[in-house]
């Protein structure tokens, strides 16, 4: 037994030297951390080839979301449909705007939380953290799915693509939350999906960093050095150390 607590001492306190302070902070992207947001515009692309082709469907949902993939546009861009359109000559004025307007419907009305989600923004808020959206959407859109899901409450700020009139992985994003909370890096933790715009961003800035890998659903990148957490479900972050 004694052998055993003494290991467990020599553990904390190389976990002290390493995390020395507290966390103060968990700053969350949104979409695919939160929620499946992929998921809910597979199903909002769905029912705009339901639309497009009056029941008559022959593609799968994920040849129109490949559309909003190619960074031609950006990812929530409408253009994408009228891309789509366009190249199957299906393209009118009042068949598009039917479209988006699907688009934003079944895309909110889709969303669903990842498991644990209010359980464990609720233990956090209980620790005394603060918590923060990070997020490449516009405000209106990041509060339009926040209340749709429920969670909205839990949050003390949002920063959004208007907020700072950059995206991730800029570091426009990360600063402000900083600065708006009055905290250091050290004391901040950040959740996120994607490694190069969540994770490295906010380690270059000396973030703690915790990789939600069950909902990235790119193909895997080199994930070495990236991230000091990884995350399996979202409750894991219930044990990183500092909380």
């Amino acid at each position: 037994m004694d052998e055993i607590e003494n290991n467990m001492n020599i553990i904390q306190k190389k976990l002290e030297r390493v995390y020395p302070e507290a966390l103060r902070a968990v700053l969350f992207d949104m979409d695919n951390t939160l929620f499946d947001f992929v998921a809910a515009k597979l199903e909002a692309c769905r029912e705009i080839l339901f639309f497009i082709w009056k029941g008559d469907v022959t593609e799968e949902p994920s040849v129109l979301f490949r559309y909003f993939l190619r960074g031609v546009y950006g990812f929530e861009d409408y253009e994408n449909i009228r891309d789509y359109m366009q190249e199957r000559n299906v393209f009118t004025a009042q068949g598009y705007r039917k479209c988006c307007e699907i688009y934003e419907r079944e895309k909110l009305q889709n969303l669903e939380l990842y498991p644990a989600v209010p359980d464990t923004l609720d233990k956090l808020k209980k620790l005394g953290l603060k918590l923060v959206i990070i997020t490449d959407a516009d405000s209106y859109h990041a509060l339009a799915r926040l209340t749709r899901v429920r969670i909205l409450n839990y949050f003390d700020l949002i920063v959004a693509a208007d907020t700072t009139g950059t995206k991730k992985p800029d570091t426009a994003h990360f600063l402000f939350a900083l600065k708006v909370l009055g905290i250091k890096p050290e004391e901040t933790l950040v959740v996120g999906d994607n490694i190069k715009r969540d994770m490295v961003p906010a380690r270059k800035l000396g973030l703690r960093t915790a990789y939600a890998s069950y909902g990235d659903w790119r193909p895997r990148e080199e994930m070495n050095q990236c991230f000091d957490f990884r995350l399996d479900t979202f409750s894991d972050m219930l044990n990183i150390p500092g909380l």
